[in-house]
């Protein structure tokens, strides 16, 4: 039952991805939809009785945490600009659109790290997943997600190994959400657009690759 939560949690959220967006305008559909995206996990934390520091929402161990995420993130960051250059694929558009995007994963990326860890990864150590089994199974959910942009499929499943991984030792959701901002921001803007569509994912990438 654990396991099919995760799972049909995740079905849902690709199968919307997928058949409803992009929409031109804001739809009841896609409010009530992000509603439950945004309450479903939270509500079965509680009712698990997963308290915020088994999820990672804790600054005890913040420290401890960003020294144990520091080095990986130095060497993933040193890999996206050296990818960058090589492909001399590095592109810039504005401060304000810097700025806007930076906020935004400021916030995106501690939510979808909230979804990976807390919730994904959480429940299938609670149903008896070894770790090494849960933390592949949890990135390989954490990847399908971002169908069918396959590019970032193959990032984010590199990624959703080394932050569950790292969120086994030091659960802390604040410093592996910077680190996935960090990272997006960056991926944003030197890896080449047409491999990426701007990280959309789902409906909207087949929009942008069709056109």
């Amino acid at each position: 039952m654990l396991i099919a939560e995760v799972v049909l949690y995740v079905a849902a959220m690709a199968t919307f991805l997928m058949l409803a967006l992009p929409v031109k305008q804001v739809r009841w559909y896609v409010i009530a939809f992000g509603i439950f995206a945004a309450a479903f996990p939270i509500a079965m934390n509680l009712l698990h009785g997963d308290r915020p520091a088994d999820s990672g929402l804790r600054v005890d161990n913040l420290a401890a945490s960003a020294k144990l995420t520091a080095p990986s993130l130095v060497v993933m960051v040193a890999m996206v600009v050296i990818a960058g250059f090589i492909l001399s694929s590095w592109h810039w558009m504005s401060w304000k659109h810097f700025g806007e995007r930076s906020a935004m994963y400021l916030a995106w990326g501690p939510a979808q790290q909230y979804l990976l860890q807390a919730f994904a990864l959480r429940r299938l150590r609670q149903a008896g997943l070894n770790p090494v089994t849960a933390v592949i199974f949890a990135a390989v959910i954490f990847a399908l997600m971002h169908m069918p942009n396959w590019p970032l499929v193959g990032l984010t499943f590199a990624g959703g190994l080394l932050w569950c991984s790292l969120f086994l030792r030091k659960p802390n959701i604040i410093i592996l959400g910077l680190a996935h901002g960090i990272l997006a921001v960056l991926i944003f803007y030197a890896l080449p657009e047409d491999w990426l569509e701007r990280l959309t994912v789902g409906g909207e990438y087949l929009r942008k690759i069709n056109k």
